[in-house]
């Protein structure tokens, strides 16, 4: 027997938030797993669903799952009313009848594909939608809202989980340098085991191994030691660690960090003036949330990236910088919310309390790259760091 999916939406405080943003309601429509927010909040895989799907919560009233005839007893139970239609011509008409004009409809659109994390409705339906002069608008904030936001729960398991990334991460410094002043062989993908294994005797998990990157390894971004490919470390050598992992808890939440040292105690002016121009462009990302908040301002994601990414651009590394200042954080490691970004995207929504995010710059020479990586949750009175920001270079002593 299938166990029933816990339904995460609260009815009451939806419709409060569609009358706040002068919605008329926010129609979830799925087909075969296509919608991605649909997949985390309906939670169906366990169900034999093969037919298109729609979820209708009104301004006020009752919600209301359209769904094919065939599939009425697939379902299973959610808050409101069920409609059955059978065949395309009967599906349109349920949608006419059951959307409301005037007045805008939210979904999982976004327009120009600025979001893409709320950017899932495809284009033959939007056209049907758009046939019954339905006014449709993004449904971004709800997403935000509903399914991004932090409990105080999951607050303790980052809290805990960044305690766990920050131990790792220091004891991986500290095996590269014993290894070297042993003249011990040693290679990035052994050190990725290594914090592996430290997140396993800390019950945690993570999505993907680490990136644990020397030298032009870690010019790229996403770089990943395997069994097979993998590089030395030796002395002289820029050493980037990026690492992410979360309690093996239900709902528990993500802490990603990212530090960098340098295999000796020398290290070369043009490692030190690029690490430098990281930090403080992270900081001056830092400062300008805390200044606007305490000012009482909304700051949207986008221009928090263009703060630093400024600073990266006046410093002459824009170029090197390839990709947004930050994304958003979560169960899932890039997660729903609202991420820092001008560049790849637009996110135009505001950073509200509950979220949480990185902040992320980084800039990736030929011969080597930095990156230095924090986490920030929006809390009621500003920002609140939980993941030790780097403020020196890990100078290992060899």
């Amino acid at each position: 027997m299938k166990e029933t999916p816990v339904f995460p939406l609260d009815i009451a405080a939806v419709q409060a938030a569609l009358r706040r943003e002068g919605l008329a309601g926010w129609l979830i429509y799925d087909f075969r797993g296509l919608n991605a927010v649909a997949r985390e909040l309906f939670d169906l895989a366990a169900y034999h669903i093969t037919r298109r799907w729609f979820y209708f919560i009104p301004q006020a009233g009752e919600p209301v799952l359209l769904a094919h005839a065939i599939e009425k007893m697939n379902l299973p139970p959610l808050p409101g009313r069920m409609t059955l239609y059978a065949g395309l011509a009967q599906m349109r008409q349920r949608l006419d009848e059951l959307l409301p004009r005037p007045g805008k409809i939210a979904m999982e659109y976004s327009p120009g594909n600025d979001v893409p994390t709320a950017s899932y409705l495809d284009a033959g339906m939007f056209e049907l939608l758009c046939s019954f002069n339905v006014d449709l608008v993004t449904s971004a904030n709800l997403i935000q809202e509903f399914m991004a936001k932090w409990s105080a729960e999951q607050l303790r398991s980052h809290v805990a989980a960044a305690q766990v990334v920050h131990a790792a991460q220091h004891e991986a410094f500290k095996m590269i340098a014993a290894a070297l002043q042993a003249g011990r062989a040693l290679n990035e993908y052994e050190v990725q085991q290594f914090i592996l294994d430290r997140f396993a005797q800390e019950d945690c998990i993570t999505d993907s191994p680490p990136i644990v990157a020397v030298n032009g390894n870690a010019s790229n971004p996403h770089y990943a030691p395997t069994a097979e490919v993998h590089s030395p470390i030796h002395k002289g050598d820029v050493i980037l660690i990026d690492l992410w992992a979360k309690k093996k808890t239900p709902r528990a939440v993500f802490a990603d960090i990212t530090w960098v040292g340098f295999a000796g105690q020398s290290v070369p002016a043009a490692v030190q003036k690029v690490f430098d121009t990281v930090r403080q462009a992270r900081d001056l990302g830092v400062d300008f949330l805390r200044q606007n908040w305490q000012a009482g301002k909304a700051v949207k994601g986008y221009q928090v990236d263009e703060v630093v990414r400024r600073f990266i651009t006046d410093a002459g590394y824009g170029e090197y910088f390839v990709h947004r200042t930050g994304h958003s954080l979560g169960t899932e490691v890039h997660s729903s919310g609202v991420n820092i970004d001008s560049f790849e995207t637009r996110d135009s929504r505001d950073i509200v309390p509950g979220l949480a995010f990185s902040i992320e710059p980084g800039i990736y020479l030929p011969e080597f790259g930095v990156r230095l990586e924090i986490n920030v949750y929006a809390g009621e009175k500003g920002p609140e760091i939980y993941t030790e920001p780097q403020r020196e270079l890990v100078r290992l002593q060899v």
